[in-house]
């Protein structure tokens, strides 16, 4: 199996990169759950260079890209908190996803996690994200809660919330 490798994303030219690479995998994944124009809100709410530059400045988030041999395939955004490590981002593009890449993105935040003395993953995913939410249930993350967060101009998030924890780490279930 190909292994990805993790490259920090901290500079501005690699922020500027990040911004585009990431809204190129954005308008492959979502048209199919959100309009046009929330998804162009949302892009630009989420994964704008300004934004990132202060995800990372204020909000303390280390931004990834999973690259093979120097070429981007994905990419993933975490932020440690007292309690956890929340998972942000982890999206692959779409010629590159059912190689094993999510798995590999995983297991990299998991040493991520340990690495900071934590001992769960948090995230919140999107209630429509059928195929993610599989995912997730296969990699051991289980559903705590649920959010609907305004995000402006009449537009609301309506997500799951997720956890992993380790010391119950489960079986993938047989699928």
């Amino acid at each position: 199996m190909t292994q990805l490798t993790f490259t920090p994303v901290q500079d501005p030219d690699h922020i500027a990169e990040l911004a585009n690479f990431a809204e190129e995998i954005f308008r492959e994944y979502y048209p199919r759950m959100l309009t046009s124009e929330k998804l162009e809100y949302v892009l630009v709410r989420t994964l704008s260079a300004g934004v990132l530059v202060g995800q990372i400045a204020d909000d303390g988030y280390e931004y990834y890209f999973a690259d093979i041999d120097g070429d981007h395939v994905g990419y993933l955004g975490i932020q440690p908190r007292e309690d956890c490590l929340y998972l942000g981002k982890v999206y692959i593009r779409a010629g590159e996803r059912g190689k094993g890449f999510g798995r590999q993105a995983f297991e990299f935040v998991k040493r991520r996690m340990r690495e900071l003395g934590l001992h769960a993953i948090r995230l919140a995913c999107n209630r429509d994200n059928m195929d993610a939410l599989t995912r997730y249930d296969h990699m051991g993350f289980s559903i705590y809660g649920e959010e609907n967060v305004d995000i402006g101009n009449g537009y609301e998030l309506n997500n799951y919330l997720l956890e992993w924890t380790d010391d119950k780490e489960k079986e993938p279930s047989a699928q």
